[in-house]
């Protein structure tokens, strides 16, 4: 008999992304997993000023009074949405509580809202370590798909229909895994579901600033103003860097006491001189300079690696929309019958590491195992094509294996 509870036992299961990137160190194989900043993209200069600044004050390195994080942190962030036209007026500074990255803020909003048995409705695919966080509260899942504009209200109003959803969890800026960016006009009407069916939104937004064309969207915690229907969650990780741990949610006023009540229960501090350091940092870098340059950065990496695969691998039948932003190319390979097998033989025979696209889906008995991940964050276009090259040529081996 096993002394752990069922959280451990029942309800986690393996991350294929981890296992992927796993095998691909182990093989010393090209990565196309990752979903992450490439760290030539860090500013470690400017961190290392502000870490040294931020430790002038060695109270900074006590445990900080309020567990919601440093008040000088909070009160940016919450401007800095206003300027960008995602907050309503009405929040401020006391709205926002800092995270160690946007999974924790997942883990804090599936311990306030999810208990056993309840419903939480997803996109599909969507995010893995997301129905992690909620499947060890013993959430069950239902699905909506989407296409290019976000989630097809037509099915998530059916969906509705048959099922009482307790919270709906939404990546609304190009999504990870589709790349898929959701509408204003799709925004609004979800809202309207959420008004008439009753469930929390929970809008994970943490590549809204790796946008490479067009221009940006509002959100729904923005279009909602003061209505209560939305949690929004932020990082700092994919634009300075994931290492500082330094995540945000945004909550309703009429929870904010008791949601920094939890995070007291559960870490009862977070580390205020990192936060001090990111604080520091965020008023004095060029941040509009900055988010150039990454997006000048991952748009050539984007753009070297589509055309590779369009000389490699499309030529074995694979299929992808490119995204406007992100780091995924969220591709298909109609004849690929088990994409995990697929993953392994690529990594295996070929050296170059893939993330199986089943592994996105809330159910894996429906998922579609045609489908394939491939992140180009960290990989410059001279690797680019050797990437392209080895996983056209895994295409082509492993179709002739049958």
């Amino acid at each position: 008999m096993s002394l752990l509870g069922k959280r451990v036992t029942e309800r986690i299961k393996p991350s294929a992304i981890t296992e992927m990137m796993i095998l691909v160190k182990k093989h010393k194989a090209i990565s196309l997993t990752a979903g992450e900043p490439s760290s030539e993209m860090y500013p470690v200069d400017l961190l290392r000023e502000t870490i040294e600044r931020a430790l002038r004050d060695p109270g900074i390195l006590s445990y900080y009074p309020l567990s919601t994080g440093i008040t000088e942190l909070r009160e940016w962030i919450a401007e800095w949405m206003k300027e960008d036209g995602l907050l309503p007026q009405s929040y401020g500074g006391e709205n926002v509580i800092m995270t160690n990255g946007s999974q924790d803020g997942l883990n804090l909003v599936s311990e306030a809202f999810v208990e056993a048995g309840d419903t939480v409705l997803t996109e599909s695919p969507t995010y893995p370590e997301a129905l992690l966080a909620f499947g060890k509260e013993g959430a069950r899942f239902v699905s909506v798909p989407v296409d290019k504009d976000g989630p097809i209200i037509e099915e998530m109003e059916r969906v509705l229909s048959q099922n009482k959803v307790k919270l709906f969890y939404t990546i609304v800026n190009f999504q990870n895994p589709s790349g898929c960016v959701t509408t204003e006009e799709r925004k609004k009407r979800i809202l309207e579901l959420a008004s008439r069916y009753g469930f929390l939104i929970i809008e994970d937004d943490p590549y809204r600033y790796l946008r490479y064309e067009g221009k940006h969207a509002g959100s729904y915690i923005g279009l909602a103003q003061d209505e209560d229907r939305v949690i929004y969650l932020g990082s700092f990780s994919k634009i300075i860097a994931p290492g500082i741990r330094c995540g945000y949610m945004v909550v309703p006023s009429k929870i904010t006491s008791q949601m920094g009540e939890l995070v007291l229960a559960t870490k009862l501090s977070l580390p205020a001189f990192l936060q001090r350091a990111t604080w520091e940092l965020l008023r004095n870098i060029d941040m509009k300079a900055h988010l150039a340059k990454l997006a000048d950065t991952y748009r050539t990496r984007r753009d070297a690696l589509h055309r590779f695969l369009q000389e490699k691998a499309v030529p074995q039948g694979m299929t992808y929309d490119l995204p406007k932003g992100g780091f995924f190319i969220w591709a298909r390979v109609p004849w690929l019958k088990d994409c995990f097998d697929f993953a392994k033989f690529a990594v295996l025979e070929e050296k170059v590491g893939v993330v199986p696209g089943a592994a996105f889906y809330p159910d894996v008995l429906t998922a579609d195992r045609s489908t394939l991940r491939l992140s180009f964050a960290k990989v410059p276009p001279e690797t680019a094509e050797e990437a392209g090259e080895r996983l056209g040529r895994a295409l082509s081996r492993y179709k002739e294996t049958g």
